[in-house]
Order: structure tokens, then C-alpha cells, then sequence
């Protein structure tokens, strides 16, 4: 099945921008990969479904334990509740689209969401697929991104409907995917359930001091086992994710408010300003007052 929209393919300029369908719980973002920014987006889960089309590059998709390479065309769809993060380890910058959903827009028909949404996402042994672009399901899922745009672009009356048409499309794509994968036994990785529980235990209490013990006992595990998930989930030290951590939620206050930066290092749990300084610039390669003065680029 090919899809026309506006009898050509949209071309929208690639700015990085993000993109909302009006009330709809859905989002479309023009993202960006650099490698040579050191600040890498951090392991996380949400209560989205996710999909990932690559358009240029090779970047790496991280999700629970698993750690695959995407190129230009490949898609990737992932999971409700699931970890994950991307990042780029080459020199070519990566550029992707990413298209979240609440899967909850399409529970007003109860049957068919219990029939065919339900299973999908709530199976934690159904984290992820991946797509080669050259597969019918792909490409078709391939060709709503490029609808979604044109839609976004020229809001025609009534566009809402057709959105929402095509994401019915594309979850019974995932949903054959879905029932041809079903019969594969995956067992249960309980390392995920507390890596989890440590992960939301330092996006709690980032402000507070916190130590690698505090970390461990929030799952239950030994200090050891502790830094070897972390190693297996994030590829850091449970210590250095949490500073990442605390960074990352500084560069936000430096764009979002003009509080003193003294007060934002105080307040992301690192405390010294000039610690703070020293830190940030090695996580982000400038200064906090130079991210600041570029909002956050």
C-alpha cells in the first residue's frame, strides 16, 4: 500500500523541531544525534509507545540489556514502560524521527484496544522490534511519518481524523508483528526490574545526598551487583549516571530560569558552584554560563 500526500513526498526542513497534532496525545520530533556532544541521553522509560525511523547515520538503540545499530531507512519501535536511550558514536551526524503515542487515544473502543493494543503493550517480553526499511510493514509505517508531516505542515480541515486513521494503521502493523513473535518463549529478566527501581530511585532523590549504598538498597542488591547492571543498562558507574543525572537536570534550570548558577548546582545536589562549573564542562563541553547564554545548544 503506497500513501500520496499532496501528490509527492513532503520534504519538511530539518531544524530539530517538535510537532503536535492539537489535542491529540501525540508528538513528532526532528531529533538530532551528535557524537561529539559528551552529555548522552540518558536511559529512561515513559507511558508512550515510541517509534524511531533513522534518516541518516548509524545510531546505536539501547534497550533493557540490548544494544543494536540503526541505519539510514531502519526502523525501531519500542515498547511501553520499556528502558532505553539513543546515542551516536560516529563522526556523521545522526538524524532521526521520533513519533510517540498514548496508546490511552485509542481505548474509546474498548474491544478492539483489549484485543489488539492491550496484549502489545502490556507484554514486557515484546520490548522491541526492529524494522529493516525494506520490509512491507516498515515501509508502510515508513510512509505514515512522511503523511504525519505533511499533515502537521498543512493542518487541512478535519486533519485530526486522518492522524488518527493512520495510527490504527500502524498498530496493526505491530500487532502481526506481534502474533508471529508470540510463541517465542523469552524468560523473565528480573535485572531489569531493579535496575529500574535504582534508575527511579536517583531521578527521586537526585537533590538529596545520596550514596552508592543508598543506590544498591533501593533494589535490594549487593554494591557489586549494583555497579554490574549499571555497567550492562547505562555504561556507567551507578555514581557517574547519577551525576550525568544531576547535570542534565541543571542544564534545564540554566535555560528554563535566570536563578543564580550557584543556586542550581546547590539545587541539582552537587552543591559547589565551582564543582558544578568544572563538571558541566566536562559533561557538555562548555560552561554553565555559556549554556546558558546559547539556550542550551
Amino acid at each position: 500500500m503506497e500513501l500520496v500526500f499532496n501528490g509527492k513526498k513532503n520534504d519538511v526542513e530539518r531544524t530539530g523541531k517538535t510537532f503536535e497534532f492539537g489535542s491529540l496525545p501525540i508528538v513528532l520530533e526532528q531529533k538530532m544525534v551528535r557524537s561529539e556532544i559528551n552529555h548522552e541521553e540518558l536511559l529512561h522509560w515513559h507511558d508512550d509507545v515510541e517509534l524511531i525511523r533513522i534518516r541518516k547515520g548509524n545510531i546505536h538503540c539501547h534497550v533493557n540489556d540490548s544494544d543494536f545499530l540503526l541505519s539510514p531507512g531502519e526502523l525501531c519501535f519500542i515498547n511501553f514502560d520499556t528502558l532505553h536511550r539513543v546515542y551516536n558514536t560516529e563522526e556523521t551526524l545522526g538524524d532521526l524521527d521520533v513519533l510517540t503515542i498514548k496508546t490511552d487515544m485509542l481505548a474509546h473502543n474498548k474491544e478492539i484496544y483489549e484485543k489488539y493494543i492491550i496484549p502489545i503493550i502490556h507484554n514486557p517480553d515484546f520490548a522491541h522490534v526492529q524494522m529493516d526499511g525494506r520490509n512491507s510493514y516498515a515501509k508502510l509505517i515508513s510512509d505514515i511519518f512522511d503523511a504525519l508531516y505533511d499533515l502537521i505542515t498543512n493542518k487541512p480541515v478535519g486533519y485530526e481524523l486522518d492522524v488518527i486513521g493512520y495510527i490504527y494503521m500502524i498498530f496493526r502493523r505491530l500487532y502481526l508483528v506481534y502474533i508471529a513473535q508470540e510463541d517465542i518463549p523469552i524468560p523473565f529478566n528480573g535485572d531489569i526490574s531493579m535496575q529500574r527501581r535504582m534508575t527511579a530511585f536517583i531521578y527521586e532523590h537526585y537533590k538529596e545526598k545520596i550514596t552508592l549504598d543508598d543506590i544498591a538498597g533501593a533494589a535490594g542488591v549487593s554494591r557489586s551487583k549494583c555497579a554490574s547492571l549499571f555497567r550492562t543498562y547505562t555504561q556507567k558507574t551507578p555514581i557517574n549516571f547519577l551525576n550525568s543525572y544531576r547535570l542534565e537536570m541543571g542544564s534545564k534550570l540554566l535555560t528554563s530560569t535566570d536563578q543564580p548558577i550557584s543556586y542550581i548546582a546547590n539545587d541539582c545536589g552537587i552543591g559547589e558552584q565551582s564543582y558544578f562549573n568544572r563538571m558541566f564542562s566536562k559533561e557538555f563541553g562548555c560552561t554553565p554560563l555559556e549554556w546558558r547564554k546559547r539556550g542550551g545548544k
